[in-house]
């Protein structure tokens, strides 16, 4: 079913002219995980979004990300990550700069660290590589309402909000062999463990049912 899922949402996502269907099948997700009859916990992530899992299904995943414009403003993480990405936004808009990443090591700007996930534990162990770099932007695409970037496993890219916008995106993810989760970080830096913040399922379904009345257009910024 989840596999089926997968493969409804990415030809949606894929049509220039589907907005309506891919907020449809979208909204009655969020609207299931808003009454509870879809069960999951919101992740609160480090770079200012809530991350809401639909799919977890091998190599396949689904995540509608609840971007808030407060706590993402000014985060610019240079990633990439390990499997392949397709980026659709349901309201507001996203930047998503390319970044070209070169082996530095007489003066280096960066050091490589790998990212080694235990989805089911929500913890990731960042840990340090020898690979010294330097960075520089290749790329940036700003998208909105109705609009699809993707991404290849291993491109390095880095996601902002360029007017500090409410925005919502659904992405879709293939896990693809070989490359691995890594972010640039400072040269001298130490390894560290990340464990990610589970929302409780009052603020997971507040989430969803604002993700829901945007995608409408029917948000009222006042109580209810």
């Amino acid at each position: 079913m989840s596999n089926d899922l997968f493969t409804t949402l990415d030809r949606a996502a894929g049509r220039t002219t589907a907005q309506p269907g891919l907020d449809a099948l979208v909204g009655g997700l969020l609207t299931q995980i808003a009454r509870g009859t879809r069960v999951l916990r919101a992740v609160a992530h480090p770079l200012g979004f809530y991350c809401l899992p639909v799919v977890r299904d091998g190599a396949l995943g689904v995540c509608v990300h609840v971007f808030d414009p407060v706590t993402a403003a000014g985060q610019r993480e240079i990633h990439c990550h390990s499997w392949e990405l397709k980026s659709s936004v349901l309201y507001g808009r996203i930047g998503n700069v390319r970044i070209g990443v070169y082996d530095e090591p007489a003066r280096p700007t960066h050091r490589a660290y790998e990212v080694h996930s235990d989805a089911a534990a929500g913890v990731d162990e960042v840990r340090p590589t020898t690979r010294l770099v330097r960075w520089r932007t290749l790329a940036e695409q700003t998208s909105g309402r109705g609009e699809t970037y993707t991404l290849g496993a291993g491109e390095f890219h880095a996601t902002v909000l360029p007017d500090g916008t409410p925005t919502a995106t659904v992405v879709l993810g293939r896990t693809v062999p070989g490359p691995v989760d890594v972010v640039l970080g400072p040269v001298d830096g130490a390894a560290r463990r990340v464990v990610r913040r589970l929302c409780d399922t009052d603020r997971t379904a507040r989430i969803a049912d604002e993700a829901v009345r945007r995608i409408g257009g029917r948000y009222d910024s006042g109580p209810g």
